[in-house]
């Protein structure tokens, strides 16, 4: 797949991701004071429905998002201090090279 194509599919699966968001929380506004016509409301499903929705994108994505770096950059730091590696060449300990 060539880059154009990935960017593409990444802006349309972002679109997509901010329409659920919006429309699960604009449902869920909208038909906060409906009347409630009892056990099996049909409304009161679909408010159900979209809080689980918002509870699961807003769940993966904020724990993949602020978790997954902060530990890629503690295990860098650890990583740099103990596979440190000095980096000292004959230039740099200014030796001379004779013929």
């Amino acid at each position: 797949m060539n880059t154009k194509r990935k960017r593409i599919l990444s802006v349309t699966v972002c679109i997509l991701f901010l329409f659920v968001t919006f429309a699960s929380l604009f449902y869920i506004v909208e038909e906060a004071n409906h009347h409630c016509t009892g056990e099996a409301c049909p409304v009161c499903a679909n408010i159900h429905q979209a809080e689980q929705t918002l509870r699961n994108l807003s769940t993966g994505t904020i724990v993949h998002a602020a978790v997954n770096p902060i530990l890629i950059m503690c295990v860098l730091v650890i990583a740099d201090h103990v596979l440190f590696i000095a980096r000292t060449s004959l230039v740099s300990q200014k030796v001379r090279l004779n013929n």
